[in-house]
């Protein structure tokens, strides 16, 4: 049975399921949320909210039956590092995770403490669960991307800018079977399109600015900049270079269109974090991690900006304005 099988659709059928352990417990509850971006990325204060509301029409009262520690670590390791002891010396229920790098560190911080993550590709191959429909150990949670989507990231590329001929996906590399799953994906991919790969891999400023000011000294060059922390640090950055050197980027993340990127094909970070939340109650109310299924985005969306297709010079076909869910004129 293929793996998509067994991942389970989270559009609004999480707050549906049963609740387990019957009562809202009397005493204060204790959940520990780590983000990997920091407080001032855009999205970031949406998510934070996001969180509390969905726990709090859960029946959850801030500062009387539960309280709930953030961390932000704007992709420094090592804040993550020490952020995590932090929150482990807590002694929470329940932690909440952001992405492969929160999901990591607590894997390794903890054996014991439930944990659930969102924003995380692949947990199977990335070594967080070896099932979806069963997880073992103490991490489930919500998966956003496979690497099948690079196919659609690079048909939205060469719609958007058809003499594309190069594409530079930009990732941060340290996780290497994540790097390996999307230069594979790539590499099978652009191809098809007439497109030749050169994989950048990121860590800083420094390292951006260089990976784009050289990429972009031959023509024909466009971007597909990947989920991953580093890169929504420094989001801001990518999207001034692109538009300095005129580059096409496609985004996984519709918040970096609306600060002034090209185009986004992306699922709803919201939704997803709602969703984690709801996995949150669950566990507060005694469900095992065992009970809760990995489950896998089933709803994307694009968004073009079209103030920024303008700036560099490109006249996007009515064929994919007509079938984008937001452009911003």
């Amino acid at each position: 049975m293929k793996r998509r099988e067994f991942l389970v659709s989270f559009g609004g059928t999480v707050a549906a399921w049963p609740l387990s352990g019957g009562a809202q417990p009397s005493h204060m509850r204790r959940v520990a949320v780590l983000f990997v971006l920091g407080e001032d990325h855009p999205e970031v204060p949406t998510l934070v909210v996001a969180i509390k509301e969905r726990l709090r029409s859960l029946g959850w009262i801030e500062g009387r039956t539960i309280q709930i520690d953030f961390r932000f670590c704007r992709s420094d390791p090592e804040r993550v590092k020490r952020y995590s002891e932090e929150l482990i010396g807590l002694k929470p229920d329940v932690i909440l995770a952001q992405g492969v790098v929160g999901a990591a560190a607590m894997k390794q911080a903890t054996t014991s403490i439930p944990v659930v993550f969102a924003q995380v590709q692949d947990p199977i191959d990335g070594g967080f669960v070896k099932s979806v429909a069963r997880p073992e150990g103490n991490l489930t949670g919500f998966t956003n991307f496979d690497y099948s989507i690079v196919s659609k990231w690079l048909q939205l590329l060469k719609d958007v800018a058809p003499d594309t001929t190069r594409v530079m996906p930009m990732i941060n590399p340290d996780n290497r079977p994540r790097w390996n799953g999307y230069l594979a994906a790539f590499e099978k991919n652009a191809p098809l399109l007439g497109m030749s790969v050169h994989m950048a891999g990121v860590h800083d400023e420094k390292e951006i600015e260089g990976a784009i000011s050289q990429f972009a000294a031959q023509p024909n060059g466009g971007m597909v900049v990947l989920p991953d922390a580093t890169i929504g640090v420094h989001a801001r950055l990518i999207i001034e270079l692109a538009e300095r050197h005129r580059l096409p980027a496609v985004y996984s993340n519709v918040s970096n269109v609306r600060a002034g990127g090209l185009i986004a094909y992306s699922d709803s970070t919201i939704t997803m974090f709602q969703s984690a939340a709801s996995y949150v109650d669950r566990l507060l109310r005694g469900a095992k991690v065992s009970d809760l299924p990995i489950q896998a985005v089933d709803r994307f969306e694009t968004v073009i900006n079209l103030k920024t297709a303008a700036k560099l010079g490109i006249t996007v076909p009515p064929s994919l304005l007509s079938v984008a869910d937001d452009v911003i004129e």
